[in-house]
């Protein structure tokens, strides 16, 4: 007898049914027009409905095993919030997305050993296994790959790009069909650096770091730093503890210049920030200081609540008793929406609009999932933060008092942007060196860095397909960087 895997996980003492096969295609309604007069009727279209998975096992139950407990344990399994993946053996080159229908009787199954688990999919097709193309210049100088898509309908690739040179557009061709994120050029354009990033530091070492040492705000700066597996900074130790104060250390890096003043700006920090008890307090943070260390603006997440695990995105132009103005201090949607927070914090400055953004990751993943974004503007600039030029980043990790330090609090990556001012002639570069832009066309969804880009597409471009038989996808301009082409081939 044969069983089955589903979400990633198999249980030998559940038995399908000797001699059965899932139906070989999904269920398909004709949707016809009937004209009097006209025999017979028009087919206008065919839609793929979705497709019901009945599959009779029988369980085997193991000696001694408590049958409540199997119940549990069956139903942990089976009982998914979205779609797993299912895996037959008599097709394991074959995966559905399914769930669990609810009309599933478990107790009647334990009971009598066997009955009938309704799985349904609601993306009907079945998935071949993930196929991935790099592309690379052939001789004609375009950057190109070719693919054979055998299955029975066209396919939703996921493209992901490391871009390796600046351009003020992205193209993806596939025959005549395109996607384009960017802005048209000429060969009159004038292409600018609207974002000139001046700061791109993935936390892999603290050099050209300094330790900021004294008080800042209401936060003692001591302890020391350290970086962890060559991807975050956290403390290594928080320094001496005072009652009822914050404490930890900080590490400051000077902004370069490049001869020219800074007016406009832009910082985004990704951090993590997990408690793994609730009477764990702390703060992971960033700021901008002027050139006398005062603190222009700060974003931070934190755990200020010592019986409960709340996290909240806290952000301020100014410091208490330095004209200070809260831009944020958000939960999410729901209290828990930012507990086990890892993702980043995005604060702008443009004139006399401040704009601060904030994304918790999806899990698994660096693409922003709950977000929220405020904006103040500081009409007359009464704030004197609003028109002082920044000198210095400063990130750091603090604890409060005698309670235990969160379990998890990191500086990930910081980035820090001059935004130079376009003139009506000028066309800006839409993404830098390093960048990561991804395109999912299941999702119709384009991101840079994880940031929702839809605005930057062409509204007359598609998101791209793979289609059935044979494919030769170009990604323009040429020299943008490594392209990778994902995608699972797909069958009624």
């Amino acid at each position: 007898m044969s069983s089955f895997k589903f979400n990633n996980i198999r249980n030998d003492y559940i038995q399908v049914k000797k001699g059965w096969s899932p139906p070989t295609w999904a269920p398909l309604k004709r949707n016809f027009l009937t004209t009097p007069g006209y025999p017979g009727a028009r087919l206008l279209s065919t839609d793929t409905e979705p497709r019901p998975l009945p599959v009779p096992v029988g369980i085997i139950v193991p000696d001694g095993a408590d049958l409540e407990t199997l119940k549990e344990e069956i139903a942990d399994w089976l009982i998914t919030e979205k779609e797993a993946e299912l895996v037959f053996d008599v097709r394991p080159d074959r995966t559905y997305l399914a769930v669990v229908d609810d009309s599933f009787d478990l107790d009647e199954f334990v009971t009598l050993g066997i009955g009938t688990i309704q799985f349904i999919c609601p993306m009907p097709y079945k998935l071949g296994p993930v196929q991935k193309k790099m592309m690379a210049i052939d001789q004609a100088g375009k950057l190109r790959a070719e693919m054979y898509n055998k299955g029975s309908v066209e396919s939703n690739p996921i493209i992901n790009i490391t871009i390796g040179a600046q351009s003020p557009f992205l193209d993806v061709w596939n025959d005549d069909d395109y996607f384009r994120i960017g802005y048209p050029i000429g060969h009159k354009s004038k292409i600018v650096q609207e974002d000139e990033r001046l700061i791109n530091d993935d936390c892999s070492s603290l050099n050209g770091w300094t330790t900021f040492g004294g008080q800042l705000e209401k936060f003692l700066a001591r302890g020391s730093m350290e970086v962890i597996g060559g991807k975050a900074f956290k403390a290594s130790n928080y320094g001496t503890m005072e009652p009822f104060k914050w404490r930890g250390p900080f590490v400051m890096k000077e902004i370069p210049k490049a001869g020219k003043k800074i007016t406009d700006f832009k910082m985004d920090v990704q951090f993590a920030l997990q408690s793994t008890k609730y009477d764990q307090m702390g703060k992971t943070i960033a700021m901008v200081l002027d050139a006398n260390y005062n603190i222009i603006c700060q974003v931070d997440m934190s755990d200020e609540y010592m019986s409960h695990e709340i996290t909240l995105a806290h952000s301020v132009v100014g410091s208490e008793g330095n004209n200070e103005q809260l831009l944020s201090n958000e939960t999410g949607h729901y209290m828990d929406t930012f507990n086990q927070f890892s993702g980043h914090f995005a604060i702008a400055r443009r004139g006399n609009h401040w704009r601060v953004y904030c994304a918790k990751y999806i899990e698994g993943t660096e693409q922003d999932g709950a977000s929220f974004v405020h904006e103040w503007y500081d009409v007359g600039n009464w704030n004197p933060n609003t028109t002082r030029e920044p000198k210095y980043v400063v990130v750091g990790c603090v604890a409060f008092g005698e309670y235990n330090p969160v379990n998890v609090c990191q500086i990930k990556d910081v980035k820090f942007w001059r935004i130079n001012t376009l003139e009506i002639d000028e066309t800006p570069y839409i993404f830098d060196v390093g960048d990561k832009v991804q395109i999912d066309t299941e999702r119709s969804l384009v991101t840079v860095n994880g940031t929702d880009a839809i605005a930057l597409k062409d509204i007359f471009s598609s998101f791209p397909v793979v289609k059935r038989g044979k494919n030769e996808m170009i990604v323009r301009p040429a020299d943008v960087g490594i392209v990778e082409v994902m995608y699972r081939e797909r069958y009624r």
